[in-house]
């Protein structure tokens, strides 16, 4: 008899972390539901603090592959502006979209008042499918430091 898998398979990264793994208690190679938010949040602070390659001015254009992991460089906007917050928001999409799968219908809002160690802040909304249901989860990511998962369930 199969089995339902609530969260997926465990990606890949997370199995090279076996601290990940053991401490969210995950067994058989399949994450839970929670699991499974957490994975993504990991991945979205990785892609957040990684830099690609490809400049900012021609990242939506270009064909991306994994030596253009991460967002553009973005030190020289403003968080302020409402066109840098835009520009940056667009470019984050694109890489989510590119870089993690898993979710869809995203949305990426810039937030004011990044200081000390954290460099820039971002909440970023999002579908996630689990088992037979579409989960909206929102994320608040802090580079540079961290970031955290509010959830609501929604119907398939």
């Amino acid at each position: 008899m199969s089995r339902l898998i609530p969260g997926g398979a465990i990606p890949l990264f997370d199995k090279l972390d076996q601290r990940l793994t053991a401490a969210a208690n995950e067994t058989d190679q399949v994450l839970s539901a929670d699991g499974l938010e957490a994975s993504v949040a990991r991945e979205l602070l990785r892609l957040t603090n990684s830099r690609s390659r490809i400049p900012l001015s021609v990242f939506q254009e270009a064909t991306l592959t994994v030596m253009d992991y991460g967002i553009p460089d973005t030190l020289a906007r403003s968080a302020l502006s409402e066109r840098d917050k835009t520009v940056i928001s667009e470019a984050i999409e694109r890489a989510i979209a590119v870089f993690e799968p898993r979710l869809t219908q995203v949305e990426v809002t810039v937030l004011p008042g990044a200081s000390g160690k954290t460099v820039a802040r971002y909440m970023i909304a999002a579908n996630l499918r689990i088992a037979h249901t579409v989960r909206r989860i929102n994320f608040r990511i802090d580079t540079g430091e961290s970031t955290s998962v509010n959830s609501a369930v929604e119907a398939a």
